[in-house]
C-alpha cells in the first residue's frame, strides 16, 4: 500500500506539472512579440512562442503591425513657410515596431505593451513629434517651392523625424492636404501672418497688372486682313496693265520727238 500511494502521488504530481506547463505555454502570431518579465530578472522577448510560469513570470503580447498617425494643421495652426505664407497641411505617418528584440524591449520599457497596442495611444504619443517635424521642414521652403515639389518636402520631414520614436520606426509618410491657408484665417497682428498677407497682396497685384497688360495688348494689336485667294492675282494683274500703258505712252512720246 505505501508503494502504491507513493506511485499515485508521483503520478498526480506529474499530471499537475504537466498541466501547469501546458497552461504556461504561450504562442503568438507572426505580427506579435511575447514579452516575458520576471521580478528581479532580465526581460526576455520571444517571437512565435514561449513559456510563462504562473506567479513567477508575467507575459505580455506586443502588436508589431503598422499603426497610422494623422497630423493636420489648418487655419491659425497652419504651418509658416520661409516667406511667411501659411499653409494647411494633412500628413499621414505609418509607424511600426521592428521585429528586433532591442526595439521590442524599448517599447515595452518606455511605452508599455498595453499602451502601444492601442492606436489612439500611439496617435497621442507621436502626434506632437510629427507636427514639429512638419513645422521645421516647412520653415525651410518658400510657399511656391513647397507646392512645386511635395516629394522633397516629404524627404525633409522624414529627416526631421529621425529615429528617436521610443522604439517605433517611421515606415512611410504621405501628404493629403497641402494648400495656402485662406486669408480670413490669418491674424494681421501676428508678425509672421502680416508678412504673409503682404506677400500674397503683392502677388495678387502683380498678377492683376500682368493680366490687364496682356488684355490691353491683345486689343491694340491690328487684326490681319483676310484676303480671298483670287484677290492677290487680280491686284497683281492690275499693276501689270498700268505699267504696260505707261510703257506705250513713253514709246509714243519718244517717237514724236524723233519726228
Amino acid at each position: 500500500m505505501p508503494v502504491l500511494l507513493a506511485l499515485a502521488g508521483v503520478a498526480a504530481a506529474c499530471l499537475v506539472c504537466g498541466g501547469v506547463l501546458l497552461t504556461s505555454y504561450r504562442r503568438v502570431g507572426p505580427g506579435e512579440a511575447l514579452v516575458i518579465e520576471r521580478g528581479g530578472g532580465p526581460t526576455r522577448v520571444r517571437f512565435g512562442s514561449g513559456l510563462v510560469l504562473p506567479m513567477v513570470q508575467r507575459g505580455e503580447v506586443l502588436d508589431l503591425s503598422v499603426r497610422k498617425v494623422v497630423v493636420e494643421r489648418r487655419g491659425k495652426l497652419g504651418l509658416s513657410c520661409l516667406d511667411g505664407i501659411r499653409v494647411d497641411v494633412r500628413g499621414t505617418f505609418l509607424v511600426k515596431v521592428e521585429r528586433v528584440e532591442a526595439a521590442v524591449l524599448r517599447v515595452a520599457r518606455e511605452v508599455g505593451c498595453a499602451r502601444a497596442n492601442r492606436p489612439e495611444e500611439v496617435q497621442a504619443l507621436l502626434e506632437e513629434r510629427f507636427a514639429c517635424a512638419l513645422a521645421n521642414a516647412a520653415s525651410t521652403f518658400n510657399f511656391d517651392e513647397l507646392v512645386a515639389d511635395r516629394s522633397l518636402f516629404i524627404d525633409h520631414v522624414m529627416m526631421e523625424v529621425g529615429n528617436e520614436l521610443l522604439g517605433f520606426r517611421l515606415e512611410r509618410m504621405s501628404l493629403g492636404r497641402l494648400e495656402q491657408t485662406p486669408l480670413d484665417q490669418l491674424d494681421p497682428t501676428n508678425v509672421v501672418d502680416a508678412q504673409g498677407i503682404l506677400k500674397l497682396t503683392e502677388r495678387a497685384t502683380r498678377l492683376a497688372i500682368e493680366t490687364s497688360g496682356q488684355m490691353r495688348q491683345q486689343r491694340m494689336e491690328p487684326r490681319e486682313t483676310v484676303r480671298t485667294p483670287w484677290e492677290a492675282p487680280r491686284r497683281e494683274g492690275a499693276l501689270e496693265e498700268g505699267e504696260l500703258e505707261r510703257e506705250v505712252e513713253r514709246a509714243m512720246a519718244e517717237r514724236a520727238r524723233n519726228n
